[in-house]
């Protein structure tokens, strides 16, 4: 989420607030500033407003000879090629001296006898990358409008302020649970709160008339689960001409939400920045009443749209189909607001393969019942533009169900879990700007949360958005207190009870299979390599002929078993024996997870099954021993056997000692038995104990705001990552951690026999906050050395 400083003062007093000070608001209150970027610095006083007198194209050329007013008293001349040159127009002209975008400096030109005093500027030569224009933008120099500025006492003076390239932006990086701040207002909330300032809020001065025509909106049985609200309204125009004013064009640019070709799109998108909430705009005498909500198959993907009498209107996320959009000639826009499961939005975003402003909200999830605050902000831009004759009430087709939102806790609670010693005033004023209730009752605390939050779901999550809000940096440092009690204890048998403990608090289903299993599979599956199988010589069947080597093949067994009786979203554990001949005996953990982790019907939450899922319960049980992480390494290794992926098995050794594998099911062994994606990891335990500190000890826990960097390196499978990894991260500063959280081979890569593993790498300081330069400079060091070890990163 990009948020720039101008934005913010429409609706905060930051007077006295300096950019430094709003970087670390953000961070404190969890937003993590991953780029600053001040865009005054693209602006100098030789690139300035002008105002294209006369146009004159030169024969038998391309050129076109302008007279160019950039002052009172002051015309010059400017030779160009661009196509869209027009008389009587405000443009930004680069005067002789002007350092351009790219860092060029210009100078006069002389053609064809002619001498061109400057030149005229597009968007790429003062300030935006290609990337974020459209085709036009690239090669069309910029047309400067403004509906408060008298842009003829401008002339000659500094395009910044101007246009508003004097401002300054901040790139947030939303934690999971924050998507409600992809509404830009809600961040204008946390800011007021941080610096105890009142937020300016548009007042409703419009009063909505009668509806004067009713829409139906089917949807289709297929999708209908899928579909959370739908509303809309008749939006009246009293004008339809009007032209983007150069300021919100460019607060779009920064915000890298790109263009479109249709003026009244870029009015919604500056509404959906505020609110969250997308829009599809029609021209109402365009389309009928009968609309329907369904899938169609484009392109040979099934997508979500909308249709009017089995015509296409609008692929959801995307603009509407030419034939209905709205245009100079509309008199009524009828506004279509939805709220759609955001997992299916996931979907139809990457089936569309665009990442637009409305993909992206629709995708995550926000307040499903947005559309009185999201019509609202996009009349007031309506107004703005004075476009806005009045809008008909709005008409709720199926509204979201609303979530509880009231919490009571007590005081003593809050400060129990959180170690402290609030008073009740003090958390009333906590969330003064937040647009969250607070009120007490004696020691009883009640919480009435604002509905665009929907990460907020009881006790520990309003003791840990006091803690935010408070500031982590706040809390007073104070050493862990341990009773010792004079007792012997057994340590191996309870980091195991403490292990299993885990996987069942975290809802994994411990799961208790046969020693003896069948002799060919055993066989295959022997992947810990124990030496001796131990065959039964008078088995009861084929399937008890051998004792077992492993805990794998009957985890698989048993999700096999349990997706073929309809349990297909399965997280489960086993602790138990493998043996083999001369008394070998090895106790070991085996957890998997399939199809589905989370799969939540009344959230909608669907979360399907990962490698990084799987690893991170491996880690965490790698830290309940004790275990050296950094002599630990994650081996890419052949299969034992074709059910296994050939490219996600992983043996993970300490040092030269195997502690376990992680591997996932074969696609096509998962396709014949009808389960979803599997990933399974199998532990030594014996193993892992053996390697372990037997003395446990606290480490110190910092206090500050963890910062993460993600990259994938594409390796052969002879190259060992382990040894790369070590090698680039040798001496790094601030490199608190480093893990995989994904291994990836496309079929080209498989042919080439290559993978690619993504690493996160965490940076964190003891004593300080670390700044975005400090964290980039040690990352870059990272990078330059795998390009030094000629590795390619994706």
């Amino acid at each position: 989420m990009i948020i720039t400083r101008k934005w913010l003062n429409k609706y905060l007093d930051l007077t006295n607030v300096t950019n430094a000070q709003i970087a670390i608001a953000f961070n404190s209150l969890g937003f993590e500033v991953e780029e600053e970027i001040d865009y005054s610095k693209f602006s100098n006083n030789k690139i300035v407003l002008g105002y294209i007198e006369s146009v004159e194209q030169i024969p038998e050329t391309n050129l076109k000879k302008t007279v160019t007013k950039i002052g009172a008293n002051k015309k010059v001349t400017i030779l160009s090629t661009a196509r869209n040159i027009i008389a009587n127009n405000y443009v930004v002209v680069a005067l002789p001296g002007a350092t351009l975008f790219n860092g060029n400096i210009l100078d006069n030109r002389k053609m064809l006898g002619i001498v061109s005093e400057g030149m005229f500027c597009a968007y790429n030569e003062i300030a935006f990358s290609n990337n974020n224009l459209t085709e036009a933008e690239i090669v069309e120099i910029v047309f400067v409008t403004s509906l408060s500025k008298d842009l003829e006492k401008e002339l000659g003076n500094p395009i910044g302020e101007i246009i508003g390239l004097d401002d300054y932006a901040f790139d947030l990086d939303l934690t999971l649970n924050r998507s409600d701040a992809l509404a830009g207002y809600q961040l204008v909330k946390e800011l007021a709160n941080y610096f105890d300032l009142e937020p300016i809020e548009y007042k409703n001065e419009f009063k909505y008339s009668k509806q004067t025509q009713k829409f139906n909106i089917n949807i289709n049985k297929k999708v209908e689960q899928n579909i959370n609200t739908i509303s809309y309204s008749l939006v009246h125009l009293n004008e339809n001409e009007f032209n983007l004013t150069t300021h919100d064009d460019i607060l779009l640019k920064i915000s890298k939400i790109k263009s479109n070709d249709n003026k009244f799109e870029q009015l919604a998108n500056i509404a959906t920045f505020k609110t969250g909430q997308p829009f599809i705009l029609m021209d109402a005498d365009k389309v009928t009443n009968d609309f329907e909500i369904t899938n169609q198959i484009i392109d040979d993907k099934e997508i979500l749209v909308l249709k009017n009498n089995k015509r296409l209107v609008n692929i959801i996320g995307l603009k509407t189909e030419k034939e209905f959009a709205v245009t100079n000639e509309t008199q009524r826009i009828l506004v279509l607001m939805l709220n759609i499961d955001q997992i299916i939005m996931r979907g139809q975003l990457k089936k569309l393969n665009i990442s637009n402003i409305d993909l992206q909200r629709y995708a995550k999830p926000l307040n499903k019942n947005l559309f009185n605050q999201g019509l609202l902000a996009l009349l007031n831009v309506f107004s703005k533009y004075k476009i806005l004759d009045f809008a008909e009430n709005i008409e709720v087709l199926l509204k979201g169900e609303q979530p509880l939102n009231v919490y009571k806790t007590t005081l003593s609670r809050i400060n129990q879990i959180l170690g402290m010693e609030f008073t009740v005033p003090q958390i009333i004023d906590l969330f003064k700007h937040l647009d969250i209730e607070v009120t007490s009752k004696k020691d009883e605390i009640t919480f009435d949360i604002d509905e665009n939050r929907t990460d907020i779901y009881g006790e520990f999550d309003l003791c840990e958005e006091v803690a935010r809000i408070y500031g982590y940096d706040n809390f007073d440092e104070k050493p862990l207190e341990f009773t010792m009690f004079n007792k012997t204890n057994n340590l191996e048998r309870k980091l195991k009870n403490k292990v299993v403990s885990y996987f069942v608090g975290n809802g994994f289903n411990n799961i208790k299979s046969y020693s003896l299993t069948e002799k060919t599979t055993n066989k295959a599956w022997n992947m810990f390599d124990v030496k001796g199988i131990i065959n039964v010589m008078s088995p009861l069947s084929i399937q008890r002929e051998s004792y077992r080597t492993n805990l794998s093949k009957t985890m698989v067994e048993t999700i096999i078993f349990n997706a073929n009786n309809g349990n297909k979203n399965l997280k489960l554990f086993e602790v138990g024996d493998i043996f083999g001949l001369n008394e070998f005996r090895e106790n070991h953990l085996c957890f998997a997870v399939s199809n589905q982790i989370v799969k939540d019907p009344i959230t909608k939450v669907d979360i399907k099954s990962s490698y990084a899922y799987i690893q991170s319960y491996l880690i965490a049980i790698l830290n309940f021993y004790k275990v050296n992480l950094k002599e630990v390494s994650f081996i890419n290794k052949e299969p034992t056997t074709s059910d296994i992926h050939p490219f996600i098995n992983i043996e993970v050794k300490y040092k030269n000692k195997t502690l376990a594998y992680i591997f996932k099911l074969n696609p096509a062994f998962e396709k014949a038995n009808k389960i979803g994606e599997t990933f399974v990891c199998e532990i030594n335990i014996n193993a892992i104990y053996d390697v372990s500190e037997k003395i446990h000890k606290t480490n110190e826990l910092s206090k500050f705001q963890k910062s993460y960097r993600n990259i994938s390196m594409e390796l052969s499978r002879e190259q060992s990552y382990q040894d790369i990894v070590k090698s680039i991260v040798d001496s790094v500063k601030h490199l608190v951690s480093y893990e995989i959280v994904d291994i990836y081979a496309d079929d080209q890569m498989k042919n080439e026999k290559k993978y690619s593993i993504t690493f996160k790498f965490e940076f964190n300081s003891i004593d300080k906050q670390l700044t975005e330069q400090e964290i980039s400079s040690q990352f870059n060091i990272i990078l330059n050395r795998i390009k030094d070890a000629k590795v390619k990163i994706r």
